[in-house]
């Protein structure tokens, strides 16, 4: 995993404003996460997690750490028995659609925010 410095943040964001990250990184496996994480860890890097940018407001500064955008596997939804299995970058929308055969009553209105499930979860 080799972040990419100084990626502007105002294309992750719905109004398009904000700075620079020191570091950015895509992570789209857990192995890849993982490394991103140690990485961020090894040059004492404060870490930051976008989803969909809905809610996300961005200093002109930007930010001075690793900012990970989770993709693939870590934005999917599943259902698996009777378990929704949601990555922490899922939209929130995908998750209630998916949770459909579950019976869940998200799955009959689906969840109107845009963001990610990650940011759902408490």
């Amino acid at each position: 995993m080799n972040p990419e410095a100084g990626v502007p943040l105002s294309r992750f964001t719905t109004i398009g404003t904000g700075g620079a990250a020191r570091a950015f990184a895509r992570p789209e496996t857990l192995e890849e996460l993982e490394q991103a994480l140690a990485l961020a860890a090894d040059q004492e890097l404060a870490v930051a997690t976008i989803g969909l940018g809905s809610n996300l407001l961005v200093a002109d500064e930007g930010f001075d750490g690793l900012v990970l955008k989770l993709g693939g596997e870590l934005a999917n939804a599943r259902v698996d028995g009777q378990r929704l299995l949601a990555g922490g970058g899922a939209a929130t929308r995908s998750a209630c659609i998916e949770s459909g055969p579950l019976g869940s009553p998200a799955s009959s209105s689906p969840a109107r925010s845009p963001g990610p499930s990650g940011a759902a979860s408490g």
